[in-house]
């Protein structure tokens, strides 16, 4: 496996690594929520653009990015503007999701780029060799709010993602019943285990996906996601009750 650097924070080494998500609407709900993140244990932010008012414009957006930068500090953050086809907070076109992701990476403001996997094919394309020639990092991305897949198909579709040269495979789904979780379980595990030529990053959302929350590292997810304020996606809960469960369970993992 290729582990993934982001400023200091390595995905697909050691423990699970966690993020939390800031989904402020404004320019100063941003700085404000990532400020008050300063003294909270986790590794990484993702900045939720699709949340903010002033999105998708580029000079907006790249004016919020350089508060944030500096609001994070050391710590890295994950760009991601999550479109209306996988339930984002706003719709945006083709051409700006281009624009946007791209200037965006030119700008050295943020440390790594989620691209849909689903989006127009020769966008999502686009964004992944800009990202490449600059080095930032990309997370290619699935999200299924109403279902989850078979195992097979996830696979497949994690296995696409490697391909066209994402540094990290991401699934979230939602489960109908016990089965699906184990269907993203096994999809997890049959990743790290015959395709670990990058990391993955999944989850069943939900009540019912908790546990895929709770023990990543059991079936190799590289990472997991946690809140502080409001959540992102259903089933994320408060990052200072996820963190003692990810230490007794890496505690008693070999």
């Amino acid at each position: 496996m290729s582990p993934v650097q982001l400023r200091g924070v390595t995905l697909g080494e050691g423990r699970a690594k966690v993020i939390v998500p800031v989904t402020g609407t404004t320019v100063e709900e941003l700085v404000s929520q990532t400020t008050t993140l300063a003294g909270v244990e986790f590794d990484i932010i993702e900045w939720r653009v699709d949340f903010l008012d002033v999105a998708p414009s580029p000079t907006a957006v790249l004016e919020a990015a350089a508060r944030i930068r500096a609001a994070a500090r050391e710590r890295p953050v994950l760009f991601t503007f999550r479109t209306h086809h996988e339930s984002g907070n706003k719709p945006i076109t083709s051409e700006e999701y281009r624009d946007l992701n791209i200037a965006v990476i030119d700008s050295g403001l943020v440390d790594a780029i989620d691209v849909e996997h689903h989006f127009e094919r020769a966008v999502g394309d686009a964004i992944i060799a800009a990202a490449r020639n600059a080095g930032v990092p990309v997370v290619g991305s699935l999200h299924d709010f109403t279902a989850t897949p078979p195992a097979e198909d996830l696979v497949r579709h994690l296995v696409e993602m490697q391909e066209r040269g994402c540094d990290v495979a991401k699934a979230a789904v939602m489960p109908q019943n016990t089965g699906d979780v184990l269907q993203l379980m096994e999809a997890t595990w049959t990743m790290t285990s015959q395709y670990p030529s990058a990391p993955v990053l999944t989850m069943s959302m939900g009540g019912l996906g908790l546990i895929t929350r709770l023990s990543p590292r059991v079936t190799g997810s590289c990472a997991t996601f946690a809140m502080v304020g409001r959540p992102s996606a259903p089933g994320q809960i408060p990052v200072e009750e996820l963190q003692p469960i990810l230490e007794l369970i890496d505690a008693n993992l070999p």
